[in-house]
């Protein structure tokens, strides 16, 4: 027999790996999903910043999420995903190791993270874990998850 829930109280979610880690960002705030993105290296940039796509005419800066985040990444990847979310008045590309498909969570069932998952990441842009099929996920807000600085960083990126 399969639940249904009430369509206001699911929290749907794009989850995705970050080293061995589960997080999750609101589907709402993910403008789109990129396989392999050919990455273009360039200099001068912010330590976050691995380089630069273009997508349909728009050039992205695409940002490693574990070395923003400070999660350790997984040695070698099979493939390159990127999450494609607003930063300020700028579209960019967040690197991470995997995508899982949409994971669907009662908003009730997301509960403020414990210290010790709050310890080394962003704590500031963590809206709250919850456990899922695929283990303990972290909901980050990819939308605000760049600081105020980085953000003016990326704006005066001159690429083109």
């Amino acid at each position: 027999m399969a639940l249904i829930f009430d369509q206001e109280d699911i929290l749907q979610l794009v989850g995705f790996k970050v080293g061995s880690k589960l997080f999750g960002a609101n589907i709402l705030t993910v403008r789109e999903i990129l396989r392999d993105p050919v990455i273009n290296s360039v200099g001068n940039v912010p330590s976050f910043v691995e380089g630069i796509i273009r997508l349909r005419g728009e050039v992205l800066p695409i940002i490693d999420l574990g070395r923003l985040l400070g999660v350790t990444v997984l040695a070698q990847r099979e493939r390159i995903w990127a999450l494609v979310a607003q930063a300020g008045k700028k579209r960019v590309g967040y690197i991470v190791d995997g995508v899982t498909p949409i994971i669907r969570v009662k908003t009730n069932a997301v509960f403020p993270a414990p210290d010790i998952i709050m310890q080394g990441l962003r704590s500031k842009y963590i809206s709250g874990v919850c456990e899922t099929d695929k283990g303990l996920l972290v909901v980050v807000e990819l939308d605000r998850i760049l600081l105020d600085d980085e953000v003016n960083a990326m704006n005066k990126l001159a690429i083109s």
